[in-house]
């Protein structure tokens, strides 16, 4: 009887760490985002990653919004910790830092700007669907076209 109920015991113990260790934390990665093509060093790179569609379209609220300098009209973001998902980005060069996207009168950008997918869209930013990518690796690297 003892020997029936160390079994038991073990056979549980064996599978109650199995589950927890398979599943029981989500998977994160790194994602690099190069940016390339700005026409100076002047002002900064607004970037905005974007976990859904929903605050893709929100111009304010994105997941993580951040800003970054340019060096040889490069630029380079970090993004680590990440969880496994959809994520989108879209970024413009702010040549005069005043952390607006500068327009005309008709409200079409005179600032240079990028999305993930290198994605573009007809009247409008592209949609979630063209600009979404998944980050499903411990390290991602993407490279975006500012122009």
């Amino acid at each position: 009887m003892k020997r029936i109920i160390y079994f038991s015991f073990i056979l549980l113990f064996t599978f109650s760490v199995s589950i927890f260790s398979s599943d029981g934390a989500k998977k994160r990665g790194t994602l690099v985002v190069k940016f390339n093509g700005m026409s100076s060093d002047d002002g900064k790179v607004i970037i905005a990653l974007c976990n859904s569609d929903a605050n893709y379209k929100d111009h304010k609220s994105p997941f993580i919004g951040k800003s970054i300098s340019i060096n040889k009209n490069n630029a380079i973001i970090e993004f680590e910790d990440l969880p496994f998902g959809e994520y989108a980005i879209k970024a413009f060069h702010d040549e005069d830092a005043n952390d607006d996207l500068n327009t005309n009168i008709l409200g079409i950008p005179i600032e240079d700007y990028g999305f993930s997918n290198n994605a573009r869209g007809m009247f409008g930013p592209p949609s979630w669907e063209n600009a979404k990518f998944e980050l499903n690796d411990n390290d991602k690297v993407i490279e975006i076209e500012i122009k």
